[in-house]
């Protein structure tokens, strides 16, 4: 049995190497970096850090399962208008359908418990 040091992934939100996320990125107003700290792209479970530069629009897309996540910092605006702020800790059930906003920016700790689809929806 593996011991928990080869089990353990520890990531510091100060000195994380972000990934630009290319394809949620184009065609979009705005930059968008990830760090993957869990997810697994076949099953869609996992969680990461997902950060937003200022004034940027994320792809409009749909959960085949629930999301959650918790907003670190900054100001997040979900396409229905409702604004998220600084430690909120939201939970978007299966077949929702979104995109986001921010003006100053936003970072956040993200669970997904099923697969995300982009749609045309912006």
């Amino acid at each position: 049995m593996p011991s928990l040091s080869e089990l353990r992934k520890v990531a510091n939100i100060n000195t994380l190497d972000w990934e630009l996320l290319e394809d949620e990125c184009k065609d979009q107003k705005g930059d968008i970096w990830w760090y993957n700290l869990s997810y697994n792209f076949e099953t869609g479970e996992g969680s990461y850090l997902y950060k937003m530069g200022p004034n940027t629009v994320s792809k409009a897309h749909s959960h085949t399962g629930p999301e959650e996540f918790f907003i670190l910092e900054g100001d997040l605006k979900d396409s229905d208008g409702f604004t998220y702020k600084k430690g909120d800790f939201v939970h978007l059930g299966p077949d929702s359908k979104h995109f986001s906003t921010t003006v100053s920016g936003c970072t956040s700790v993200v669970t997904h418990r099923g697969k995300f689809i982009y749609t045309d929806d912006n």
